[in-house]
């Protein structure tokens, strides 16, 4: 049986374009089932609490830690680390973990802490690892990562799929026997170019994914 399973990554608190790509997944049934989710739920956009609350209500989102999660929960316990790391080099980044880390609740700081950094998932006899990087590791993976890279890193994983995130760039690539699937960036689009992917699945067959896209008015 052909299954279909919608996947984002790197909401950045965007919360309309959050909705927006919500929207396009039910509109052919897929919030129904697993939705992979491969981190950054904050960071940035104005309504970094609410993005994360969407997240926690709905447990068919299987999510992972991204490093704006894992930096803003940290925040300011870490205050010192950040600034003497970004405040002259980054301080737009630094400003928006401040800002975040006072904008959410405990709950979500609690939350945003004990998101794993990876997960397996077996959907259609297919596994999946979810993460927001390469796996294993910090690499961020884009279009501009050489396919013998790739290869490479599929000896990281005994998975078919890797669902990854960090550097807003959409790509799918075949490489070392693995699908390898970014859905690019759900807050942080270019001229609100809202960005996805899903993932057709059936056992026996190999796994294909398409990139999708909403243009938020």
């Amino acid at each position: 049986m052909v299954m279909q399973v919608g996947v984002f990554s790197d909401v950045h608190g965007n919360l309309e374009a959050l909705e927006a790509v919500w929207d396009a997944l039910a509109r052919p049934g897929l919030t129904e089932g697993p939705v992979l989710n491969a981190g950054d739920n904050v960071g940035y956009g104005d309504a970094p609490e609410a993005c994360a609350l969407f997240v926690r209500a709905r447990p068919n989102i299987v999510c992972v830690q991204g490093n704006y999660d894992k930096n803003v929960a940290q925040f300011p316990d870490k205050e010192a680390e950040f600034r003497k790391k970004w405040g002259k080099s980054r301080p737009p980044k630094l400003e928006a973990i401040r800002r975040d880390s006072e904008a959410i609740s405990e709950e979500t700081r609690a939350w945003l802490r004990a998101l794993p950094k990876e997960q397996i998932i077996t959907l259609a006899d297919t596994r999946i690892l979810l993460t927001h990087y390469a796996p294993g590791s910090k690499e961020g993976l884009g279009t501009w990562t050489p396919m013998a890279r790739l290869a490479e890193l599929a000896g990281a994983t005994d998975a078919q799929v890797v669902v990854c995130g960090h550097t807003h760039t959409p790509f799918v690539r075949q490489a070392g026997g693995v699908l390898w699937v970014n859905p690019g960036t759900v807050g942080r689009g270019w001229r609100r170019r809202v960005a996805y992917a899903v993932l057709t699945l059936e056992p026996g067959a190999p796994p294909e994914a398409q990139l999708q896209q909403v243009i938020i008015p």
